[in-house]
C-alpha cells in the first residue's frame, strides 16, 4: 500500500509548479507561513517545512521584513543608463539599487565600504590628470553583495585636493549597512566644492581578473570579468571622478537604453 505524500511535499510541489510555469515569476512574493497554513488547512510547522523545501532547492530566497520571494535564475540586469541618474539618486541610490535587484528575483544583501588615501595608480592618474609621484587621491572601495555573495566591486577615485574636508574624503565603517548614503549627494558635494559633475563617459572591457579582484569577488581563478569605467566630467571637460567597477562575466548583464 502506497503511503500518502506528506502535506509539506504536496504544498511544495504545487508552489514549485507555479514557479516553473511562470505563474509566480522572479521577485514574486510567496504566501507567508500563516497564510499558507490557513489556505492549505495545515499546521504552521507543515507550511514552514514546505517553504523550506523550496529554499533548499534554491527556488526562493528569504528577504528580512518582507518574506520569501521567487529567486531568479537569469542573469541580473544592471541598468547603467539609469544607475546614478539624478532621478535615481534623488530617491537614494542604495534603495533604488536594492529595489531593482529585488524586483529581478535576487536578494540585495548589503554592501561594504572602505576609504583610503593613496598615490593614484598610473591609469587612474592619467584619467584624472594627476601626478602618480606627488598627488594623492581618495578611493572609496565598495563591494555590493547579491544573494549573500560578492557581486560587484566598485572603486570611486577622487583628487584629494578637490574632496578634502568633504564627506567623500571621510572614513566610513566598513560594516555599516547604509554605506551608500553619501552617493545620494555626491554631485552636490562636488558642486559645492566648485567642481559640478555634468556628464559621464563610460568604457567597458572584458578581461581576466587580477588576484586581488578574484579574492574580493570570491570567484574561481580563470573566471573572466567585465570592467566598467565611468568618468565624471565638469561642463568644462575636467575629469573629477572615476568609478571602476568589476563584475564576474557569468552573473550580470550590463544594460543601456540609448535614445535614437
Amino acid at each position: 500500500m502506497t503511503r500518502p505524500e506528506p502535506a509539506s511535499r504536496r504544498i511544495a510541489t504545487d508552489l514549485r509548479e507555479q514557479i516553473t510555469s511562470g505563474e509566480l515569476g522572479p521577485g514574486a512574493l510567496l504566501p507567508s507561513e500563516p497564510e499558507l497554513a490557513v489556505t492549505q488547512n495545515v499546521s504552521r510547522q507543515t507550511a514552514r517545512a514546505a517553504l523550506q523545501l523550496l529554499e533548499q532547492e534554491g527556488l526562493v530566497t528569504v528577504r528580512p521584513r518582507r518574506g520569501r520571494i521567487v529567486r531568479s535564475r537569469q542573469r541580473l540586469k544592471w541598468n547603467l543608463s539609469t544607475f546614478e541618474s539624478p532621478e535615481s539618486t534623488a530617491s537614494a541610490t542604495a534603495d533604488a539599487w536594492g529595489t531593482d535587484v529585488e524586483n529581478q528575483g535576487h536578494d540585495p544583501s548589503g554592501e561594504t565600504l572602505h576609504v583610503e588615501r593613496i598615490a593614484p595608480p598610473p591609469d587612474v592618474a592619467a584619467i584624472l590628470g594627476l601626478d602618480p609621484e606627488s598627488d594623492t587621491c581618495v578611493v572609496r572601495r565598495h563591494v555590493r553583495f547579491i544573494d549573500g555573495k560578492p557581486a560587484i566591486i566598485s572603486d570611486d577615485y577622487f583628487d584629494l585636493l578637490i574632496v578634502e574636508g568633504t564627506e567623500l574624503a571621510a572614513p566610513e565603517d566598513t560594516t555599516r549597512e547604509d554605506t551608500t548614503r553619501e552617493d545620494t549627494t555626491r554631485e552636490d558635494i562636488l558642486k559645492e566644492a566648485g567642481y559640478e559633475q555634468t556628464y559621464d563617459v563610460d568604457e567597458i572591457v572584458v578581461r581576466m581578473p587580477t588576484p586581488t579582484e578574484t579574492a574580493r569577488l570570491d570567484i574561481q581563478a580563470g573566471t573572466p570579468v567585465a570592467e566598467h569605467r565611468r568618468t565624471g566630467f565638469t561642463a568644462e571637460g575636467k575629469p573629477v571622478r572615476l568609478m571602476i567597477s568589476v563584475i564576474p562575466g557569468d552573473t550580470i548583464l550590463l544594460r543601456y537604453v540609448v535614445a535614437t
